[in-house]
């Protein structure tokens, strides 16, 4: 594939392995194989993203983050994840029950982790000192354990296998819950002072909480550990990510508010076109209960 002039001339120092002043990738901050299969799966074949709903997109967001070594081992991660996690879940045809987790799967995990809450640091989030601080030290941790290949970080994972409702969840979250990408965010308390991490792929959320959250508030998770997982075995989730997504559900029907009527009008247009029965058909089915 061609680069364009400005894909071969960032320098820069690599956020991962901190080479200096070298040619930097532009990276996906979740992976592309994701956007990849929400276009595949969608009646418009486009993305719209919660931030501009009126934007009509055809990939995810990116930033130049990695050299090319860097960005390479990564993509191997996001490989291992894309074929022995994700399709297996995001599967509208036959999900699969039992799945099993590798290491290196783990630590791509843990990678994107790293790049959502790496690119979220920018952001003005009103964190106290004390936050700062906290997130540091976790990016830094993130960031050593990617290098050295090895997951030391306990990840959860909530995924949505068979038929809704998930989780006594409404079901009118179903087609966000199946078909939304992002929602990184890393949230902090105080007495005593902690945080909740977490990001979202089609049919699954993956969390981490960090010290001194008590056994009681987190006894409902399901960890992400090296092996045999049954998926279906996983039915219930924790008060914080369930509080979670219902913030988010309230994010998506905001900012479906938002769209304005040329938006609708192209929207309309694009379904149109598309007479095969898609993913995002059967996410609205399972929604509404309307029968294709």
């Amino acid at each position: 594939m061609n680069k364009t002039k400005s894909d071969t001339d960032h320098l820069g120092d690599c956020a991962l392995c901190d080479s200096k002043d070298v040619q930097l990738r532009k990276s996906h901050i979740i992976p592309k194989f994701v956007y990849d299969w929400i276009k595949d799966t969608s009646k418009t074949r486009y993305i719209r993203g919660s931030d501009n709903v009126n934007s009509r997109l055809q990939d995810g967001p990116k930033e130049y983050l990695l050299c090319g070594e860097c960005e390479e081992k990564l993509s191997a991660m996001e490989k291992e994840i894309a074929n022995k996690l994700f399709k297996k879940i995001a599967n509208y045809r036959a999900q699969e029950s039992n799945v099993i987790i590798t290491e290196l799967m783990r630590v791509g995990i843990l990678s994107i982790f790293w790049r959502a809450l790496l690119t979220a640091r920018e952001r003005d989030n009103k964190w106290t000192p004390d936050d700062n601080i906290a997130i540091d030290s976790f990016l830094s941790s993130l960031k050593n354990q990617i290098l050295s290949d090895k997951c030391d970080t306990k990840i959860y994972l909530a995924p949505f296998i068979g038929s809704p409702p998930y989780y006594d969840l409404p079901l009118d979250y179903v087609y966000q819950l199946e078909r939304s990408v992002g929602g990184q965010d890393i949230r902090f308390y105080d007495e005593p002072h902690r945080f909740f991490a977490i990001f979202k792929l089609p049919f699954a959320y993956f969390y981490i909480f960090s010290d001194s959250w008590e056994g009681v508030e987190i006894y409902q998770s399901a960890e992400l550990v090296e092996g045999e997982l049954a998926l279906d075995n996983i039915a219930l989730i924790p008060d914080e990510l369930r509080s979670y997504i219902h913030h988010m559900n309230e994010h998506f029907v905001a900012s479906k508010a938002q769209m304005n009527q040329n938006s609708i009008d192209k929207i309309t247009a694009d379904a149109n076109k598309n007479k095969n029965i898609t993913g995002s058909d059967k996410s609205m089915s399972r929604t509404f209960g309307v029968d294709l």
